[in-house]
């Protein structure tokens, strides 16, 4: 799994680069844990606390031990279109009330990024507060499968 924002796409590139400046002049030091995975790496998350039954489909054996909704072929970090992040310092995933999650998922939404957190109209889901992603994913995605075939 890359950490490196050079590995997302363009547009996702440029927006992450935004992010962490207006972080940073918000006074929040951020830094960027994920970015670009492959799908044998979301295969790997997808598999946490979920087994494989004997017709192919997955079951969940273990809900605290599950990390991601999204199985292989859903991610938006799979096409570099999404970014994880950590508050720099001592405590890097603080809890989900502290506000400094509000004030970052803010910055990201105004970017036009769509936030793992309880902010945005239209946002996806509301568990996931290190998540930032490029609303439009789903276009670079369909891109992707279109060249491949």
């Amino acid at each position: 799994m890359s950490s490196r924002i050079e590995d997302l796409e363009p547009v996702t590139r440029g927006m992450c680069e935004a992010f962490l400046e207006d972080c940073a002049a918000s006074g929040e030091d951020i830094g960027i844990t994920h970015t670009l995975r492959t799908s044998d790496e979301q295969l790997h998350l997808w598999a946490k606390g979920r087994q494989q039954q004997a017709d192919g489909t997955w079951v969940v054996v273990d809900k605290k031990a599950v990390v991601t909704k999204a199985p292989p072929g859903s991610s938006p970090h799979e096409y570099g279109c999404a970014f994880d992040v950590k508050f720099n310092g001592r405590i890097p995933y603080p809890p989900v009330e502290d506000p400094r999650w509000g004030k970052i998922g803010r910055i990201g939404e105004a970017l036009g990024l769509s936030w793992g957190g309880p902010l945005g109209v239209g946002d996806r889901f509301r568990w996931d507060r290190p998540h930032f992603e490029r609303r439009d994913w789903e276009a670079v995605r369909a891109a992707a499968q279109r060249t491949t075939t």
